[in-house]
């Protein structure tokens, strides 16, 4: 049999007081169609509570209160090869950074260390770019100092000259975690005109090639993503840089 108590407000006795719903155990069943609506300020509920960013290197210590993290962290960007005006030949874009999503268990006041890549510098004239740098994120101290390996997330590769491009990086989203390694694009070039875009990241598209005599090339757009490359005329030879990695914390109650 079920018994149904129709009130208004449930209060404690006192103003300072709290009203306890059930025991140890209990399960309070909240039907379809019910709508729960908060008024006041909401606490001891296991949810999303907010997120931390670093575009640079820096230490990152683990809020009151929360338990678990989602961690987006994305290497920097390729930087775009040059081009050859003596040989007519343009290079390609960077390479845009591998980006690795992971579930990390922590403890409040646990310290982690984030490194963000840099971005690979621009190929000189018939030059290749460099190579973005990889981003990571290790336990330094705490609970899981001793258990989780280093979440790794490799930079894009630079541009090439006249070659065949380089093969983008798995990342690793280290031991007891539970995570996805998203690659990054190729970067294109062209024999035209120009303006093939470079290598895109997770977050969004890279740079694009120079335009023969219009522009020059331009550098990476989205966290990690390629710079784009120089065409084949003396004044827009040189490549883009690429752009710098990320790391994006959601943290979790």
């Amino acid at each position: 049999m079920v018994s149904t108590v129709k009130v208004d407000v449930v209060a404690p006795r006192v103003a300072t007081g709290t009203t306890t719903l059930g025991v140890s155990g209990d399960k309070l069943l909240v039907p379809s169609g019910v709508t729960l609506t908060n008024s006041g300020t909401l606490s001891g509920f296991p949810g999303f509570d907010d997120v931390a960013k670093f575009t640079a290197t820096g230490t990152y210590t683990v809020p009151s209160g929360i338990g678990k993290l989602v961690v987006f962290i994305t290497g920097g960007g390729g930087g775009g090869a040059g081009g050859d005006n003596t040989t007519g030949k343009p290079g390609s874009g960077g390479l845009g950074a591998t980006t690795v999503i992971a579930r990390v268990s922590v403890v409040p006041a646990d310290t982690i260390t984030v490194a963000i890549g840099a971005a690979g510098a621009a190929g000189a004239e018939g030059g290749v770019g460099g190579d973005g740098g990889n981003s990571t994120f290790t336990h330094t101290s705490g609970s899981g100092s001793g258990s989780m390996s280093t979440i790794t997330a490799p930079g894009g590769k630079g541009g090439k000259f006249w070659a065949s491009p380089a093969t983008p990086a798995a990342g690793t989203v280290g031991a007891n975690n539970e995570g996805i390694s998203i690659l990054g694009g190729y970067g294109g070039g062209t024999t035209t005109t120009g303006e093939v875009q470079a290598g895109a990241s997770f977050w969004g598209g890279g740079g694009l090639q120079a335009q023969t005599s219009v522009h020059a090339s331009i550098a990476g757009q989205a966290y990690g993503s390629g710079g784009g490359s120089g065409n084949n005329t003396t004044s827009y030879v040189v490549g883009a840089v690429g752009a710098v990695g990320v790391c994006f914390i959601m943290e979790f109650k």
